[in-house]
């Protein structure tokens, strides 16, 4: 399959919001006592920010025919005066989505290769992102960029 990676447009936010239905849908199957049905989806207004706001990064995965098949979003955090870390950039992925039709045709991989340049382009010491570990399709890809397990967040359900 062929498709190129780019910067996201406006019009754009209508058309990933198929696959944020589809990472809703991953999410509610693996964890349904906290997750939604419905998936979130950005309203033009805060889209359109992060297309503007120059520390924020929106990449398309669009094939040939024009159709768009993954994206990915990422900021740079600027962590300064902490009390416990050292001054850094660090670059941060928040969401990435391949359509579950295109999946293993490195379309994740060079989503996750252009938030890598980004970092670097912003002087960045790490790149960072979360994921549930019922996730094992996006740890492996993760995994497969190089990417290393920095920390695990625990739980304890006591609620009904």
């Amino acid at each position: 399959m062929k498709f190129h990676i780019r910067c996201a447009v406006r019009d754009d936010r209508e058309k990933i919001m198929h696959l944020q239905q589809q990472i809703a849908d991953v999410h509610r199957m693996g964890r349904p006592d906290i997750f939604k049905v419905e998936a979130r989806y950005f309203d033009e207004d805060s889209f359109n920010w992060r297309l503007n706001e120059p520390s924020h990064y929106v990449f398309i995965a669009e094939a040939d025919d024009g159709k768009v098949v993954g994206y990915a979003f990422g900021w740079v955090r600027y962590i300064r005066d902490h009390s416990t870390y050292f001054d850094r950039n660090e670059f941060y992925v928040d969401d990435v989505c391949v359509h579950s039709d295109f999946r293993r045709n490195g379309i994740g991989r060079a989503l996750m290769e252009a938030c890598i340049e980004a970092a670097k382009e912003n002087d960045c010491y790490d790149m960072e992102l979360g994921v549930f570990s019922f996730n094992k399709e996006a740890i492996a890809l993760y995994e497969s960029i190089g990417m290393k397990e920095r920390s695990k967040r625990m739980e304890l359900c006591i609620g009904s």
